[in-house]
């Protein structure tokens, strides 16, 4: 009876390593996904600010040829309307400082995150690891026992 008791022991602690390494396999993983995802947040709120930086600029280009327009025309007695193009611009800087408002509370996340990633981290590459190599010994340990013991009669 003891053998099989012993035997059970031993696959059931071989089936908890394993589950403790396949754990650790997963969780690694879906941290590096989370870093993945950091990056590809960041290449697209830079790829918006950078949009959004060229259409300002296009707009402001814009805005003051619109304005040496309107001021021949005044000379002339005319008028040229640039309120649009003012707008345009408007827009184009409230969407340049809402990214950019975003990049940095992203940015403050990101700094929060990396702490509990990088103890997590940690904990799947030293706790788990020291977990896994104990439990090997054990079962090294039990595996020995097993092969010293008397047969029952």
């Amino acid at each position: 009876m003891a053998v099989v008791d012993i035997d059970a022991d031993i696959v059931a602690l071989k089936l908890f390593r394993e589950a403790v390494d396949r754990y650790r396999y997963e969780q690694r993983n879906v941290a590096d996904n989370a870093d993945h995802e950091i990056e590809l947040t960041r290449a697209s709120l830079e790829a918006k600010t950078e949009r959004w930086r060229i259409r300002l600029e296009d707009r402001r280009r814009e805005l003051d040829r619109c304005l040496r327009r309107a001021a021949a025309a005044a000379a002339e007695g005319r008028h040229v309307d640039c309120s649009s193009w003012a707008a345009a611009v408007q827009e184009a800087e409230e969407r340049l400082t809402h990214i950019r408002r975003w990049q940095h509370r992203v940015e403050q996340e990101v700094a929060a995150f990396r702490g509990t990633a990088g103890r997590f981290r940690d904990l799947l590459e030293g706790d788990l690891r020291r977990a896994e190599t104990h439990l090997r010994d054990v079962i090294s340990g039990l595996e020995a026992a097993r092969r010293l013991q008397a047969p029952e009669a």
